[in-house]
């Protein structure tokens, strides 16, 4: 056992994060240059945080936390293109995974996720709210 294997793991989750924050920002703009732009800044502005670099250097759950996060907001951009109740499960998942994690942490982001996701899908109101109770639309 050394700094290195214990480290890797944060810094690498870190760089995942800046990542995933990178294709989420992207994706959610129709301008691909605009949406290119505002991933870079958004990456740019993850990483260079100095509460974000503290927690990606030492052996704690926050690294994983924020990467799990990150990856739920992209599966909730992609459930809120294409009003799709599967990438509101993988969403569900994400957030579990994240309460475990650190507990209550994990989620705060919840019911912004939600009525993002009530408020700006392409369906109607019906269809978003049996897609949020998780029930398959028949």
């Amino acid at each position: 056992m050394n700094s290195w294997s214990v480290l890797a793991p944060q810094a690498l989750m870190g760089a995942a994060s800046v990542d995933v924050l990178y294709a989420t920002v992207r994706r959610a703009f129709d301008d691909s240059r605009a949406g290119t732009a505002a991933g870079l800044l958004a990456g740019a502005a993850l990483a260079c945080t100095p509460a974000a670099a503290l927690i990606f250097r030492f052996n704690n759950p926050d690294a994983l936390l924020v990467l799990l996060l990150t990856v739920a907001g992209y599966c909730l951009i992609r459930a809120v293109a294409t009003a799709s109740w599967r990438w509101l499960v993988l969403v569900g998942v994400l957030m579990g995974t994240a309460f475990l994690t650190k507990m209550f942490e994990g989620f705060l982001p919840l019911p912004a996720f939600a009525l993002t996701y009530l408020l700006l899908a392409p369906t109607g109101w019906r269809q978003r709210l049996l897609h949020l109770s998780l029930r398959q639309p028949r």
